[in-house]
């Protein structure tokens, strides 16, 4: 077993470039030693392992495949230490990490920037649910918004608006007897309303025509432009894109079937309990009462 000692982490940080620039010559120019010092360097840090980790070739070197194998295994290391010693170089320090899945963010980071400083720097992660709780307990983000929580411990789910889900097309869908949908492709897992997609259909007591499965909400809204299907989509989304499309791509909202009740889901924002609520959480609160709005429900 290895005791990773400051000297030791800088030999295998110069192992790692050497690994990525494939020259020992260049490798030394990038971290300003001599070519002789990262010799020394490479062959201490062999030493240390207990095995060799290059070989010489012609003028050159490889990596030996436990060399390779090593590297790969110093990555979740190094990425430890970067966010241990305040993040990774070139990182703005004040970026606002938000993760979120793709069926809600559509038109969603306008929404953002219109409410936030100029100077605020924010990451928007497409995260499905599950993932997105994941992703908040390892740090990977600072806040999740989300109306299908997949409850984990650590976490605090506070509620902070209300949105309305409907069937959404053109106007060319009219004519049809049995709408056609287009639908996410991505099941939902461990909810415990029971709702088994993205889009909150209840496909346990309802059922419905689906003709097309799409990743993105994007994708599914131009085959609902191009009056192929519908979709269960928030009213807020259908509302947005109406002011940025022409005349005849609008959406028009269809009656649910019979014996299926308004869908109204409860949108939170997540967060590890150990962290306050700042400025821009309450921000971000503030984003999704405005979509409330816009869609006509009080938060």
């Amino acid at each position: 077993m290895i005791i990773v000692s400051i000297m030791e982490t800088n030999r295998l940080r110069q192992f790692c470039v050497v690994v990525e620039t494939g020259n020992l010559r260049k490798a030394a120019g990038i971290l300003g030693i001599s070519h002789s010092g990262l010799s020394k360097s490479l062959k201490t840090l062999e030493i240390e392992v207990g095995k060799e980790l290059t070989q010489i070739s012609g003028r050159g070197i490889v990596i030996t495949d436990f060399g390779k194998k090593f590297y790969e295994r110093s990555q979740p290391f190094f990425n430890q230490l970067d966010h241990l010693l305040g993040g990774s170089e070139g990182q703005a320090e004040n970026n606002l990490r938000i993760g979120s899945f793709e069926v809600f963010t559509t038109y969603f980071l306008g929404q953002v920037i219109s409410e936030f400083d100029e100077h605020q720097g924010i990451e928007l992660r497409e995260l499905v649910p599950g993932k997105l709780e994941q992703a908040i307990v390892r740090d990977d983000i600072d806040m999740g918004i989300t109306y299908h929580p997949i409850p984990q411990s650590g976490l605090e789910y506070l509620k902070v608006a209300k949105i309305k889900m409907g069937i959404f097309g053109t106007h060319a869908m009219k004519c049809e007897k049995e709408l056609p949908f287009v639908i996410p492709t991505i099941p939902l897992s461990g909810s415990p309303t029971g709702v088994k997609g993205l889009d909150s259909w209840p496909d346990e007591k309802i059922k419905r025509n689906i003709c097309f499965q799409v990743t993105l909400m994007e994708s599914a809204l131009e085959i609902m432009r191009n009056g192929r299907a519908v979709g269960f989509i928030p009213h807020f989304i259908a509302k947005l894109h109406n002011e940025r499309v022409k005349k005849k791509f609008e959406l028009i909202e269809f009656p649910l079937p019979k014996g299926m009740k308004k869908v109204k889901r409860d949108v939170y924002i997540v967060k590890r309990e150990s962290t306050r609520e700042d400025s821009n959480f309450k921000r971000m609160a503030k984003v999704l009462r405005l979509i409330s709005r816009i869609e006509g429900e009080s938060p």
